[in-house]
C-alpha cells in the first residue's frame, strides 16, 4: 500500500539519524531480532511492499520508547514504529482480532454503566482516573476523589476511556474521533482542568493539544493537605511506566510522596528515563508473547536485585507484575490501610470494581 508522507517523513529521519551504533539491540529483544533501527527503515523505504511487511512486524515492538531514550544521536526509532501501526491500519493490512479484549475493554469504558460524567455547577476541573485504576485499586480511587472534593467541592468526576488501546494499535482515526468528542464535552462544560491518575491517560490527553490543562494526580497530591495512612512498607523500588519516561516531574513528585511517608526508595539499574517496560507496553502479549515476556523478567529481575518490593503509579504496570512479583500502587501505599500487598484483581471483580465506584462515587 502506498506510504504516507507522514511514515515516510518517519523513515526517513531513522534512516538518516540513526549511526548503527546498536545501543538499542542490546537492551530490545524485537530489535535484536529484527534488526537496527537503519536497517529496519531502509528496508520499509525500498518499497510499498517492504513497508507493509514492516508495518505487520512493528507489532512486536512494545512502543515503550527505550530505543529513542538511549539514543545518542536523537533517530526516534519509537516514533518510526507507531507510525507503521498508523499505516498498519489505516491500509487494513493487519486484522486485530487477537487484541479484541483489549479494544471491547475500551468500548465498555465508553458505555454505560461503565462511562460516567459528573460535573457539579461551577465545576472547572475534574478528576479522571482511567479505566483500570478504578478497575484494579478501587478504596484508592474512591479515596482520592474524597480528598480532592474536600479541596475543591466542585471538583467533578470522569470515568471514562482515553481510547489509548486505539491509538497504541494504530487505530488513529477512531482514536483521536473519540478522544476529541470527550474533550469537546468538557470543554463545552466549562472545564479548563483534568487531573490525571494513569500514565497513558496522562500522556494521551497531553499530546492531543487541547486547551485543557493536564495535571498529574501525584503533583496535586504533593501539595495537598492529606493525611495519609501509616505505611506497610520501610522501602520499597519504583518501577516507572516507560510511558511517562520523559515526565521527569512526575518521577520527582512520586518519590517525594513515598519519601514524606518515611519510606527508602531503592533504585533499580534501569530507572525514570532509561525505565524498563513492564511487558505490557504495545499490547505485544497479544502478537508476540515471548517478547512480553522477556520485559517482564528484565524489570521483575531488576526489582530483586534490590530487594525490596516493587512500587509504581500504574494499574497496568501492577497487573502485569504483580502476580510475579509484589508490587503495590502509589495511591494504595499512600491512601488505603493494609498488611501486605494484595495480589492484581481478576476478572469478573475488575469489572465490578469499576461499577462500585462509579455507582458510590459520592
Amino acid at each position: 500500500m502506498p506510504v504516507s508522507k507522514q511514515l515516510k517523513k518517519e523513515l526517513q529521519h531513522t534512516a538518516d539519524e540513526c549511526i548503527d551504533c546498536g545501543k538499542c539491540m542490546t537492551k530490545c529483544r524485537f530489535l535484536a531480532e529484527s534488526g537496527s533501527p537503519v536497517s529496519i527503515a531502509l528496508r520499509a523505504l525500498s518499497s510499498d511492499e517492504d513497508a507493509d511487511s514492516v508495518a505487520i512486524r512493528s507489532y512486536a515492538c512494545s512502543t515503550c520508547g527505550l530505543c529513542s531514550a538511549i539514543c545518542p544521536v536523537a533517530a526516534e526509532p519509537d516514533r518510526m514504529f507507531k507510525e507503521l501501526r498508523n499505516h498498519a491500519q489505516t491500509n487494513a493490512i493487519f486484522r486485530l482480532d487477537k487484541y479484541e479484549p483489549l479494544l471491547n475493554y475500551e468500548r465498555l469504558g465508553q458505555r454505560f454503566p461503565f462511562k460516567g460524567e459528573f460535573i457539579p455547577d461551577n465545576c472547572t476541573t475534574v478528576f479522571f482516573p482511567g479505566c483500570t485504576l478504578p478497575a484494579m485499586h478501587p478504596d484508592a480511587t474512591r479515596i482520592t476523589y474524597k480528598i480532592l472534593k474536600r479541596e475543591d467541592p466542585a471538583m467533578g468526576l470522569i470515568l471514562n476511556c482515553c481510547s489509548k488501546p486505539s491509538k497504541m494499535l494504530g487505530r488513529k482515526s477512531r482514536h483521536e474521533e473519540a478522544l476529541a468528542g470527550l474533550i469537546n464535552r468538557l470543554e463545552r462544560k466549562g472545564i479548563k482542568k483534568i487531573l490525571t491518575a494513569c500514565p497513558n491517560c496522562h500522556v494521551t490527553f497531553k499530546e492531543f493539544n487541547s486547551k485543557l490543562e493536564i495535571i498529574s494526580i501525584y503533583k496535586r497530591l504533593r501539595f495537598s493537605k492529606f493525611i495519609p495512612v501509616r505505611p506497610n512498607l520501610k522501602e520499597v523500588t519504583v518501577h516507572d511506566p516507560c510511558v511517562i519516561r520523559d515526565e521527569t516531574e512526575m518521577h520527582k513528585h512520586v518519590r517525594t510522596l513515598l519519601k514524606s511517608l518515611g519510606i527508602r526508595v531503592v533504585e533499580m539499574r534501569h530507572n525514570r528515563k532509561k525505565t524498563l517496560c513492564c511487558g505490557e507496553g504495545g499490547a505485544t502479549h497479544f502478537y508476540r508473547k515471548a517478547y512480553a515476556k522477556y520485559w517482564s523478567r528484565k524489570r521483575i529481575t531488576e526489582a530483586q536485585r534490590t530487594g525490596v518490593p516493587m512500587v509504581t503509579y500504574c494499574a497496568g504496570c501492577v497487573n502485569f507484575l504483580g502476580f510475579k512479583y509484589p508490587t503495590a500502587h502509589v495511591l494504595d501505599l499512600l491512601l488505603v490501610k493494609r498488611k501486605r500487598i494484595p495480589k492484581p484483581v481478576v476478572f469478573p471483580f475488575n469489572y465490578l470494581n469499576r461499577l462500585i465506584v462509579r455507582f458510590s462515587r459520592r
